[in-house]
C-alpha cells in the first residue's frame, strides 16, 4: 500500500506464466535470465520495459544520513545503524571482498556502506577488515529452512525438517516432500509446540555466534514458509509473524544487533492491497527491508511502509538492465547478472 507521501508509477513487464515462487537468496545454476530476472520464478527471462517510471516523495529529515559503525570489536556494536540513505554490498559465496570499493567483473564499483555476507562462511578477522574500513556488517543465516550441509545440522530432529515419515541423512531428507524449489533445503517446522522449542534453540546459537563474531546484524532468509506451497508443516502466517518477531527480539538481546525482513511482503500488504494487522508491529520490530525481484513482480510498493518509518529497502534484481528505475528515497537497488549473490556479478548500482 503506497503512503500518501509517495506515489509510484507502475513498471510493465513482457513475461511468461511463472510457476509458484520459491524463496531464496540466490539461484540455482542451470536458472538464467536476459533481464531483471526472479529468484521466485524458477525458470525463464524477464524484459523491463516500463515506459515510464516516475517516484517522488516528501523529505524524510533522516533520508541523507548514512550508515554509521564503530570501530571494529570482539563482538557486533550495539551502535551501528541503518538509514535511509544506507548503500549496500550482497556477497553470499563466502569470500573476502575488498573493501572500502568493490569492483565487479564488469568495472563497476560499488562503495556500499551496509556489508551483507554469510555468517558462517566469513571470518571474524575478515569482519573485522570490513569494519576497521567503516562498514556496517550484517550476517545471512536461514532460519526458515534446513541446509544439510551446514556444521549444525544435525542440531535438527528430522520431524522438524522432513516430510512426515521421511528421516534424513548427510545429503538431505529421504524424499523431496517439503523441499525448497530448486534448493537442496527443507522447510523447517515453526508450527508445532515442540519443534518452535527445537528450532529456536538452534537459531538462538547461530545468532548469539553471528554477535560474538563481531557482526553488526542478521539477514534472516526463507522467513515466508507460510506462502510456499512446497512447505508441508502447516506453517501459517501468524506462525511466521511469531517466528519473526522472535528472532528480532533474541538478536537485539545479542548487543543489540540491527535485523532485516527478507522478502515476505504479503506479511505487510493483503492481496487486496490492504495494511495487514501485524505491519506496524513488523515495521516497528526491523531495522531495513531486503527484497528480492519486486520490480519484476510489481511488489516494491509492498514495502513502503519501511520508507515511511525512516528506514531503507534494499533491492536485489538479476538480469542484465542497463538503466535505473527511478526510485524513492531510501530505495537501493543493486543488479546481478546471474542468479547468484557474487558480488563479482553485479552490473548496475542504483
Amino acid at each position: 500500500m503506497l503512503p500518501a507521501a509517495v506515489l509510484f508509477s507502475i513498471l510493465f513487464f513482457f513475461r511468461p506464466a511463472l510457476g509458484a515462487p520459491a524463496c531464496k537468496s540466490s539461484q540455482t545454476d542451470d536458472e538464467s535470465a536476459s533481464s531483471i530476472t526472479s529468484h521466485q520464478s524458477g525458470v525463464g527471462s524477464k524484459i523491463l520495459s516500463a515506459t515510464s517510471i516516475i517516484a517522488t516523495s516528501t523529505e524524510i529529515a533522516s533520508g541523507t544520513s548514512t550508515a554509521s559503525a564503530t570501530s571494529p570489536s570482539a563482538t557486533g556494536n550495539a551502535t551501528s545503524s541503518v538509514a535511509l540513505g544506507s548503500t549496500f554490498l550482497y556477497e553470499l559465496d563466502a569470500t573476502s571482498v575488498d573493501s572500502p570499493i568493490v569492483s565487479t567483473n564488469t568495472g563497476v564499483s560499488v562503495d556500499g556502506q551496509v556489508y551483507i555476507v554469510d555468517a558462517e562462511g566469513t571470518s571474524a578477522e575478515t569482519i573485522a577488515q570490513y569494519k576497521a574500513n567503516g562498514k556496517t556488517v550484517i550476517c545471512y543465516f536461514s532460519p526458515g529452512s534446513w541446509e544439510p550441509k551446514r556444521p549444525d545440522a544435525s542440531s535438527f530432529d528430522a520431524s522438524c525438517v522432513c516430510a512426515a515419515g521421511d528421516s534424513f541423512t548427510d545429503d538431505g531428507c529421504t524424499s523431496d516432500e517439503n523441499k525448497l524449489d530448486g534448493w537442496n533445503e527443507w522447510w523447517l517446522d515453526i508450527h508445532s509446540d515442540s519443534c518452535k522449542t527445537s528450532v529456536q534453540s538452534v537459531m538462538t546459537t547461530r545468532i548469539e555466534k553471528a554477535a560474538a563474531k563481531g557482526c553488526d546484524g542478521v539477514d534472516p532468509d526463507n522467513v515466508d514458509s507460510f506462502s510456499n506451497a512446497d512447505q508441508q508443516h502447516g506453517n501459517t502466517a501468524q506462525d511466521q509473524v511469531d517466528y519473526l518477531l522472535w528472532l528480532s527480539s533474541t538478536a537485539k538481546a545479542n548487543n543489540n544487533m540491527l535485523i532485516d525482513l527478507k522478502n515476505a511482503g504479503s506479511l505487510l500488504v493483503d492481496d487486496n492491497g490492504q495494511t495487514t494487522e501485524w505491519q506496524s508491529e513488523i515495521v516497528s520490530a526491523f531495522d531495513f527491508s531486503v527484497i528480492e525481484s519486486c520490480h519484476e513482480w510489481d511488489e516494491c510498493d509492498f514495502y513502503d511502509s519501511f520508507l515511511a518509518a525512516g528506514k531503507p529497502e534494499f533491492l536485489i534484481e538479476y538480469g542484465n538492465t542497463t538503466s535505473c528505475p527511478s526510485m524513492s528515497d531510501g530505495q537501493h537497488l543493486l543488479v546481478y547478472s546471474e542468479n547468484d549473490l557474487d558480488s563479482g556479478l553485479i552490473t548496475l548500482v542504483c
